[in-house]
């Protein structure tokens, strides 16, 4: 999914009706909370994918392959945080 669209359908409320609906998890808002996450890290403090990875895995109290499900969940126009083929 692209991250664009996940955040607008978060800030528009379509996310949590969905949700309530229990069309979706709550996995959907941790994966978007740790990707943004990563991507700040990335961009403010200059870390690599990887590193921002190890930190997420301690702030979030998630396995390393959680941390990357999440962000190979979600995909972006500026390739920051995703994958390159």
């Amino acid at each position: 999914m692209n991250i664009n669209l996940a955040n607008t359908l978060f800030d528009n409320g379509t996310f949590m009706e969905m949700y309530k609906a229990g069309f979706i998890t709550d996995k959907v808002f941790l994966y978007r909370e740790i990707y943004l996450w990563i991507k700040a890290q990335m961009q403010t403090r200059n870390l690599n994918k990887y590193q921002a990875v190890l930190e997420a895995e301690i702030k979030f109290y998630k396995d390393k392959r959680t941390i990357w499900r999440a962000l190979n969940s979600f995909n972006a126009c500026d390739k920051t945080v995703s994958r390159t083929k």
